[in-house]
């Protein structure tokens, strides 16, 4: 991420593919050469996400029924890009599941070409004509950045909802309390980051960014988010 001059702070550069249609980048329309793998642009200051979110929100509610308080939030990420470093090297070495599957063949992905595996990458030849070459998926790092898999492959959409807190608290009745010199008492359990409940960067927390600053936006190495869980004893006197 760069502060480039004519370009809003928190747009990401790297390399791009080539399309048909320059001004109409379509996946289907991705240029490949002649041994199937994609034509990548030269250089790596393509814009190809922007880190900032078209909007955030926060929903949260109270339910209260006598003494008990139930509240929950909810907490929304709309857009806003991610690249996914784990994403590359996963994909190229094999280990996440999106590279071993059954191909348009009907055949295991990761079979030799003779046996009917193999994979064909989306897109046209520089004529326009779709893409018919079949590459080996036997060969390391086709689905993560060899084979002309450019940097934008692996940048995301880094929306989220997510169940932020939820709260239970019970008040004891006044009752309970007028002989002692306690004038209200409440107990509780509360948890938080309960659950992602939609988000699209594969096997990451879209929130587990490498850092702040000009590393927004990457996500490398990313540790599962803290889920908390605790309770509470409240007093006045």
């Amino acid at each position: 991420m760069n502060a480039k001059v004519g370009e809003p702070y928190g747009v990401l550069f790297g390399t791009d593919y080539t399309y048909l249609d320059p001004d109409n980048p379509k996946a289907s329309e991705r240029i490949v050469d002649a041994s199937g793998d994609y034509v990548i642009t030269a250089t790596s200051d393509n814009a190809i996400g922007n880190v900032n979110p078209n909007w955030t929100a926060g929903i949260t509610n109270t339910f209260t029924y006598k003494g008990l308080s139930l509240s929950a939030l909810i907490d929304i990420q709309d857009g806003g890009s991610i690249f996914s470093l784990d994403q590359a090297y996963g994909r190229a070495t094999g280990l996440y599941e999106e590279t071993d599957f059954i191909n348009d063949l009907g055949n295991p992905v990761r079979n030799s070409l003779a046996d009917g595996g193999g994979y064909i990458f989306e897109g046209v030849q520089a004529d326009g004509t779709p893409n018919t070459v079949r590459r080996d998926a036997e060969q390391w790092g086709g689905f993560g950045y060899v084979g002309g898999v450019s940097n934008k492959a692996h940048v995301y959409d880094a929306g989220y909802i997510k169940l932020r807190e939820v709260a239970l608290n019970y008040t004891l009745p006044s009752s309970l309390l007028s002989n002692i010199f306690i004038r209200t008492a409440s107990v509780g359990i509360y948890g938080s980051n309960l659950a992602i409940l939609k988000k699209h960067l594969p096997h990451a927390d879209p929130e587990s960014g490498l850092s702040s600053g000009n590393l927004q936006g990457y996500s490398i190495g990313s540790l599962p988010s803290v889920r908390e869980i605790g309770f509470n004893v409240k007093l006045t006197f």
